[in-house]
């Protein structure tokens, strides 16, 4: 019997000494599934995110009569750039962006802007595979515009992108804060 007791004692204290941490694990849980917006892990863990906003000049794509005019965009997730990089114009009027791009495409989106527009699109979620961004100007006279242009991401790291890309007359500048 005393062995009983003392096997009861021994298990009733080695199942409370760990208690702590169990008790603010299942807290932990019922927060979460109260309010899934609460971060689990670390920062360094968490997927980054990135605001985009589009921004086109007055002068953007001066047409034959030298008339400011419409202008379609492509942004473009990559897992790599060196297929975007080595594309030239006359590629994406004959081939799919998905088809040039192979395995280094994640995803893009389509954008038409008007002279004068400004467009800030919704704070999107990066995917841990997603390293560059892309962006593609369709300009009527690419032999004389600079039209496409790729910078540096971390799609993991809880990295906050906030980005401007500027379509000026016959070029784009894109500008990256990271927080």
């Amino acid at each position: 019997m005393k062995l009983l007791h003392f096997t009861l004692m021994c298990l009733v204290a080695w199942a409370t000494s760990g208690c702590s941490s169990a008790i603010d694990a299942a807290k932990k849980i019922g927060q979460v599934i109260m309010d899934p917006s609460i971060q689990v892990g670390k920062d360094t863990d968490q997927p980054s995110t990135l605001r985009l906003t589009l921004l086109a000049e007055p002068n953007i794509n001066p047409n034959s009569a030298n008339q400011p005019s419409p202008i379609n965009l492509q942004v473009i997730y990559l897992t790599e750039d060196s297929m975007l990089q080595a594309t030239y114009y006359d590629q994406l009027q004959e081939t799919e962006l998905k088809d040039i791009l192979g395995k280094n495409y994640l995803d893009h989106q389509d954008y038409t802007l008007v002279p004068a527009q400004y467009k800030p699109l919704p704070e999107i979620t990066l995917d841990e595979k997603n390293q560059y961004l892309g962006l593609i100007a369709y300009y009527s006279n690419p032999e004389i515009s600079e039209w496409k242009q790729v910078i540096k991401l971390n799609g993991t790291g809880g990295h906050r992108y906030h980005v401007l890309a500027q379509v000026k007359k016959q070029h784009l500048i894109i500008k990256v804060e990271k927080e």
